[in-house]
């Protein structure tokens, strides 16, 4: 099915990349959904209310705010494929971030007036009439859930769309809401407590908490989320795999929605090679990375001595002066600068993004250890924390 619709209404459906035809896929995926929840919606409230059962009334409203989150979503493709102006040029991808910001506004508000009904109908029951219409309705609202669940969710991780995949998760919890909201309706064949208002107060529990995993996961690319581990590593191989490069630091990645990744990172390099060669390579690496990961890089070369056998002693020394610290610490951009009454070791360290150490106390711990090796070396150290 997910085939077949993506053939028919999606050209060059296979060019995920592509910001239209990655709109194309939001907007097809959107119209479906508000397709199938607006029906949805239509038959739980009215059997809800001709059987006077909170619990569906109250999965029908759940539908009803998914409606407004297809309508968020569908507005958040449409508007972070806007061109770059330029007040924005970087582009207007974080729409799409903002757009899952308002899916999970609408699911917290829905799940909150619910658990209110919810819970006034524990305390002030009323019958509830079983109907076979009803248990129908609940079982077709399940399949649909479930069909909507695989078909944003496998369009969300082709597209990587932080949007879809939340609808994906919101349509897999609606199963099972609706499947809580289906036990209830047949234990009231069978008991005459309140389960109408004990299990729509699981459900609105169940849809708040599923509003607040997916306000965590659209506000975390707002805030800065650190990239993929495996996105890294292979971006670091792919670098480390020309011939010029000798080591990698300072690599940050800045997110302004999906297919707008930027990078910028300090690659070290043999200090006698030719410098017009090693800018050559440098420019045919950003190009390669743009080409095969689809994010615009810029690269600082950084001319390092590897030919200095006192230099390369003293680094090693130093480094693993700093891996007694923390084995976690790093060091980078190692020099070595002699002066009349003592020689400067200039050099950074890297840390760990959560590390909390004092800076000063870090570096007057390995300016002392440095000194044990000799009075002539002065350390002046720059503290980095790891952005990736």
């Amino acid at each position: 099915m997910i085939h077949f619709l993506t053939q028919r209404f999606i050209e060059n459906y296979g060019d995920y990349k592509n910001q239209k035809v990655r709109q194309a896929y939001g907007t097809l995926c959107s119209i479906l959904s508000i397709i199938c929840n607006i029906v949805l919606v239509i038959f739980k409230i009215t059997i809800g209310l001709i059987v006077h059962s909170v619990a569906i009334q109250a999965d029908g409203l759940n539908n009803l705010s998914d409606v407004g989150s297809n309508l968020a979503s569908l507005f958040g493709f449409k508007l972070a494929n806007k061109h770059p102006d330029k007040d924005h040029p970087y582009g207007h991808g974080r729409y799409e971030y903002i757009a899952g910001m308002v899916i999970a506004f609408l699911i917290l508000v829905v799940g909150i007036q619910s658990l209110k009904e919810s819970v006034v109908k524990i305390f002030n029951p009323e019958k509830v009439m079983f109907s076979f219409v009803a248990v129908v309705i609940l079982i077709f609202s399940i399949l649909v859930k479930l069909w909507m669940y695989y078909f944003n969710n496998q369009i969300g991780k082709k597209i990587d769309s932080s949007s879809l995949k939340a609808a994906g998760q919101d349509s897999l919890n609606d199963v099972v809401t609706t499947f809580a909201t289906l036990v209830s309706l047949i234990l009231t064949l069978i008991t005459d407590l309140p389960v109408d208002g004990i299990i729509g107060t699981i459900v609105s529990l169940i849809v708040i908490f599923a509003g607040i995993n997916v306000f965590k996961d659209t506000i975390n690319p707002l805030l800065g989320l650190a990239p993929d581990k495996a996105l890294i590593d292979d971006i670091e191989n792919f670098i480390m795999s020309y011939d010029k490069p000798l080591g990698i630091h300072d690599l940050m990645m800045h997110d302004y929605g999906p297919g707008r990744m930027f990078m910028t990172l300090h690659v070290e390099v043999d200090c006698q090679e030719d410098v017009m060669k090693i800018h050559e390579e440098i420019d045919d690496i950003e190009r390669a990375i743009q080409e095969k990961y689809h994010i615009h890089t810029t690269i600082h070369y950084d001319p390092v001595d590897v030919h200095n056998p006192r230099l390369l002693a003293l680094k090693q020394q130093v480094l693993e002066i700093v891996k007694g610290i923390d084995e976690h610490y790093s060091i980078h951009d190692f020099r070595m600068v002699p002066g009349k009454n003592h020689t400067n070791l200039i050099f950074d360290v890297l840390i760990p993004a959560n590390d909390q150490i004092s800076h000063q106390i870090l570096k007057n711990k390995i300016s002392a250890e440095v000194k044990q090796i000799s009075d002539e070396y002065h350390c002046v150290i720059e503290i980095d924390h790891a952005f990736v």
